[in-house]
C-alpha cells in the first residue's frame, strides 16, 4: 500500500515542479528534494548516452584500455549521487519511483547497443 501513496506523492512533487517554471536542477549538489535530484540523474544520462552513441565496447577500449569506462565514470558522478541522496534522506525505493518518473523516453534516445545496455538497469527497476 505504501508504494502507491510515494508514487502519488512524486508525481505531484514532479507536476508541481513542472508547473511552477523553475529551471531543472542539473547537478546533484543542487537538489533539495529527491525529485530533484533524479532530475539530476537523468541530465547525466543524457551526457552519458551522448558519449555512448554509436560507440562499441571496441571502441571505449582503443581508447583507454585499463579502463574503458573511465570517461562514463566520471560523468556519471555516483559519489555525488550518493551523498547527495543521504544528506537529503531518500531511501532506494524512493529514488527509484521518482528515476522511473524522470527517465522516462531516454531509450528513444539512445544510439547503439551500448547505450541501451547502459540503460538496461533502469528499465528493469521500473518494470
Amino acid at each position: 500500500m505504501r508504494f502507491p501513496v510515494m508514487l502519488l506523492v512524486v508525481a505531484l512533487g514532479s507536476v508541481s515542479l513542472v508547473a511552477c517554471g523553475d529551471d531543472p536542477v542539473t547537478e546533484p549538489s543542487d537538489a533539495t528534494t529527491c525529485v530533484e535530484l533524479a532530475g539530476a540523474g537523468r541530465v547525466v544520462a543524457e551526457q552519458v548516452l551522448d558519449s555512448l552513441a554509436g560507440r562499441t565496447l571496441a571502441d571505449l577500449e582503443a581508447d583507454d584500455p585499463e579502463h574503458p569506462f573511465a570517461a562514463v565514470d566520471r560523468l556519471m558522478r555516483t559519489s555525488e549521487f550518493e551523498e547527495r541522496a543521504r544528506q537529503l534522506g531518500c531511501g532506494r525505493g524512493e529514488l527509484e519511483v521518482a528515476a522511473c518518473l524522470a527517465y522516462q523516453g531516454l531509450a528513444q534516445e539512445a544510439q547503439g547497443d551500448l547505450a541501451l545496455e547502459y540503460l538496461a538497469p533502469y528499465f528493469t527497476a521500473c518494470g
